[in-house]
């Protein structure tokens, strides 16, 4: 690994702790000191031959010195480090002021801002000069400070916190806290009903505050670990309450301190993911990993795994229509595995089927990607459950017996292995128990759900089959989607409920999936009574009055009365014939509007031609796309 090292100069000491647990770009010079967290684990579990243990002892020091807790580094994290340096001090040389960094997460020199700089195309040579720094920056910065914090932006630091992890933890962990300092009683319903939190716990503390922080921090800790089973816990919680201490270091007015940015390196990452796979879903399949890899930046790695019971055996000639994916784009790779265990029990069997999997993504439904998945599942932790998910019900953070369903479900493989989960409830499966009750029931008090603001639920919104309702536009509405990592359709088929609020996304998808895979049954008749009633819903609610004289005029030109006996055949000769003379009419256009994006297309005909006929136009003409028989472009 690299070592990006900066100048040395003579001033007052300063030490920034940079924590890593395992190789990296190394960050060090006089005042940047990597150090390895959990060496004493690390010591027990790999060799001193291991290359990588080996790179760590010879290029930074560890926390497992002196007196140390670097043996609870799995639960305490970078506190670890933390607390090295507090109880070892004169190892650092005793300096004027200690602070603490991450490997991937540095603090960007530059004053008052409150942002994350995310780095997702790291490059060695021009880092240190991206985030700022020099060795005479960071003492300019400390410079008659008494404190340097990052300061982050949430929506409620207290909702945020049990959006990803175990309200009760911080509950107990504030509980303690007033206990022990009843004077933070004050600061702290303040600071949880803000918005904006130190995160990750970097910080730069002169060594007065450093020391006071230190004593109180792990005395709260410490009894956190008496009152808890800590055997699988993380402590989260002292991240909160690093942001306590500093929020009430803020009200001090005779302490003066400066507010830095930092960043994020963001690392290539392997992402698993595990979809079902049969015989009636094959298009559908194709479109969410389409959807996956178009909305991928590229670098991080895609492993899908299509599961498929050997009842509902799909032939090879489908599979091998899914390896295509691998050649046009070269950062997926994808493996069908056969199985006896039916579709429906399928979360139950996948941490003891995929063994080498700590972690994965579980998709069942019409679902699509929308945001590269890199950041989702970083940030979606397992570490405090077995698993998380979309709710079985409405979304909420506080509720107690959290239940899943299966649309979207983050598997924590490890922990469910360690607790053999498949084999304790084999016996419910032969039963035939319901599949999802299973799941719920096993890991029970261990469930959390996905935050709120990484999936669009169709079902959640109730927009539903109707085209109008709601008082926002369409285009804010589905703007707000694209901000979302994923899309489910768990309502309405999209591609019957075409005009769906959410639809376009989906045939969006649709127009790139690879031609070779058969479009997905459509029922002709359900499309036909859908589209009446969202036609009756715009006439009485009178919102679609693009150019009505015009729109009028056009319908009476082109217009064919039938009966209703008329003959399945003749109806599908009157409506290609329409099909082909509103083709004819786009052609007359003068306006340019072969320049528009499909969206733009599809509003320029809806205004020429109406609603009936922009309907009858755009499914056929997607039917074309997806088959194979039209190319369409994207602008």
């Amino acid at each position: 690994m690299r070592e990006m090292k900066g100048k040395k100069v003579a001033m007052q000491k300063i030490k920034l702790l940079i924590c890593y647990h395992k190789p990296a770009t190394l960050f060090k010079d006089d005042i940047f000191t990597p150090i390895h967290v959990g060496r004493a684990n690390a010591r027990k579990k790999f060799s001193a031959d291991d290359k990588n243990f080996r790179w760590m002892l010879e290029n930074m020091i560890g926390d497992d010195t002196g007196e140390n807790i670097s043996e609870k580094n799995s639960s305490y994290n970078e506190m670890t480090s933390l607390y090295w340096a507090w109880k070892n001090y004169d190892k650092l040389g005793n300096p004027e002021y200690v602070g603490l960094m991450h490997y991937r997460r540095h603090f960007v020199w530059r004053e008052d801002e409150y942002f994350v700089y995310n780095v997702d195309n790291f490059n060695e040579d021009s880092y240190l000069q991206e985030i700022n720094y020099s060795p005479e920056k960071v003492h300019d910065m400390v410079d008659g400070c008494d404190f340097v914090a990052h300061v982050g932006k949430v929506i409620n630091v207290y909702n945020h916190y049990i959006e990803n992890h175990r309200k009760e933890d911080l509950d107990l962990a504030v509980n303690i806290m007033l206990e022990k300092y009843p004077e933070y009683g004050e600061i702290t319903k303040e600071y949880f009903a803000q918005d904006f939190s130190n995160f990750c716990n970097m910080f730069i503390f002169n060594k007065k505050i450093f020391f006071e922080y230190c004593e109180w921090i792990f005395d709260i800790l410490e009894e956190f670990e008496r009152r808890v089973d800590t055997s699988e816990k993380r402590f989260f919680i002292s991240e909160r309450l690093t942001g306590i201490f500093i929020a009430k270091l803020m009200k001090n007015p005779k302490l003066k301190y400066k507010v830095l940015p930092i960043s994020f390196i963001e690392d290539p990452v392997n992402i698993p993911v595990v979809l079902p796979l049969s015989n009636e879903n094959i298009y559908q399949t194709a479109n969410t990993i389409t959807s996956i890899l178009e909305a991928a930046k590229g670098y991080n790695l895609f492993k899908f795994y299509l599961l498929n019971n050997k009842n509902d055996k799909v032939q090879e000639k489908e599979i091998e229509k899914f390896k295509k994916l691998e050649k046009k784009y070269d950062y997926c790779k994808i493996e069908k595995i056969e199985t006896e265990v039916e579709e429906e029990y399928y979360p139950l069997y996948i941490s003891e089927l995929l063994k080498t999997e700590n972690k994965c993504i579980y998709l069942s439904g019409d679902i699509i990607a929308l945001q590269d998945l890199g950041e989702f599942y970083r940030t979606c932790s397992t570490d405090d459950f077995y698993a998380v998910g979309t709710p079985l019900g409405k979304y909420d953070a506080y509720e107690e017996r959290k239940k899943l369903s299966q649309s979207i479900v983050v598997l924590n493989c490890g922990r469910l292995r360690q607790h053999k989960m498949w084999q304790s409830v084999r016996k419910e499966v032969e039963q035939e128990k319901n599949g999802i009750d299973i799941f719920n029931s096993f890991c029970k008090n261990q469930i959390g759900y996905i935050p709120w603001y990484f999936v669009t639920r169709e079902s959640e919104f109730q927009y539903g089959e109707s085209v109008l309702k709601g008082s926002r536009s369409r285009g804010q509405i589905q703007l707000e989607a694209t901000w979302r990592a994923w899309l489910v359709y768990d309502e309405l088929e999209p591609w019957t409920n075409s005009q769906g609020v959410y639809s376009i996304f989906w045939w969006d998808t649709a127009a790139k999936v690879l031609p070779e895979f058969k479009f997905v049954f459509t029922n002709t008749k359900a499309v036909e009574v859908l589209y009446a009633k969202q036609q009756r819903e715009i006439n009485v609610l009178g919102e679609a009055q693009w150019h009505e004289k015009e729109n009028d005029e056009n319908v009476q030109e082109h217009c064919i009365e039938t009966k209703e006996e008329v003959q399945e055949d003749q109806k599908q000769e009157l409506q290609n014939e329409l099909l082909e003379r509103t083709e004819e009419k786009i052609e007359e256009q003068t306006e340019d509007w072969r320049s528009y994006s499909l969206l733009g297309k599809l509003r320029f005909f809806y205004q020429h031609n109406g609603l009936k006929k922009t309907i009858t136009y755009s499914f056929k003409k997607m039917i074309k796309v997806v088959t194979g028989k039209e190319k369409i472009s994207h602008v």
